[in-house]
């Protein structure tokens, strides 16, 4: 039985400072990939969100490191926590929340259904690995100004924190408001899954950034090149990541966003009746990567050169 638990649109809830996370000391130097990961740009996905939070180096409030850890618990831990952790179930903290708050609204019954112990065996390990969709991050504070901001009852005001990105934090592309270049995010994460779910094989299922229309996508390069980063950073500390999966091959209808957003390493030309496609810088750089199995950072790729199929490759 093959069981994936996907998490696209990742917003990866955390308070303090984000310099504060481990990145490789030869940063600059090419970095290899192990010898049996796997490589991949993806056509499909599905939209959920995430939370998480700075492992103890962070200059806000116990209050925030609280409201954080139940944000992650609330929107990535109800899927994982039932399959990947030792206990199943949801999480302690949910069934907690949403019983209290169930009470105080008048409700007999906490308004969370809740597991048989059958269920709880049948689900708790049934995944053969865990899938992951991963983009960006957000901040989290929870203090009065929670109070009354969200409808009652609903999924927010069950959880009681607000999430956040600073405006200082750099945008791939101004169309898309949401999608900030956050790549400790990624690497904590991805730790978190480690040390929280007894390190179980992990897919990177989706991965990119978005831009504006054009083939010297700069930015998408440098996303490339700073999450890979992050991702090896977390193999060499003991992350059993087995998988990494750009989104998206092409551009593609994004959701709410329609055909504004664009996500891939080609361009699709909207206006030709053929839908031209054409190879942007980030197509360039991801075959070198996926030919060499190496992460350049200086790597240029020459794009005057038509794209080809390598034989053999």
């Amino acid at each position: 039985m093959v069981l994936k638990i996907v998490f696209p649109l990742l917003i990866l809830a955390w308070s303090g400072n984000g310099n504060a996370v481990k990145h490789s000391d030869s940063a600059s130097e090419p970095r290899q990939f192990p010898e049996h990961f796997r490589f991949g740009a993806a056509t499909a996905s599905y939209q959920i969100e995430g939370a998480w939070n700075v492992d103890g180096k962070t200059d806000k409030s116990e209050k925030d490191n609280e409201a954080t850890e139940d944000v992650r618990q609330f929107e990535w831990g109800q899927y994982a926590h039932p399959i990947f952790s030792e206990s199943g179930d949801w999480p302690a903290v949910m069934k907690e929340k949403v019983a209290a708050k169930s009470l105080e609204q008048g409700f007999f019954s906490s308004r969370l259904p809740e597991f048989t112990q059958a269920e709880i065996d049948m689900i708790k390990g049934s995944s053969d690995f865990f899938g992951l969709n991963q983009y960006t991050t957000a901040l989290v504070y929870r203090n009065e100004s929670v109070n009354g901001k969200y409808p009652v009852p609903s999924y927010y005001d069950d959880i009681g924190a607000v999430l956040y990105q600073p405006e200082e934090w750099e945008s791939s592309w101004s169309g898309t408001t949401w999608m900030k270049i956050v790549p400790w995010g990624f690497y904590k994460f991805l730790t978190k899954i480690r040390e929280d779910y007894g390190n179980p094989p992990v897919y990177i299922l989706e991965n990119g950034c978005s831009t504006d229309v054009g083939l010297q996508d700069d930015v998408r390069v440098k996303c490339l090149k700073l999450y890979l980063d992050a991702l090896l950073d977390a193999i060499d500390e003991g992350s059993d990541i087995q998988m990494y999966t750009v989104w998206s091959l092409m551009d593609n209808f994004e959701w709410y966003e329609g055909y504004a957003d664009r996500f891939g390493l080609y361009e699709v030309d909207y206006n030709a009746e053929e839908r031209t496609r054409t190879p942007r810088k980030s197509a360039y750089y991801y075959k070198e990567l996926l030919r060499t199995r190496t992460l350049d950072i200086n790597y240029e790729p020459d794009m005057s050169v038509p794209m080809t199929i390598d034989e053999g490759k």
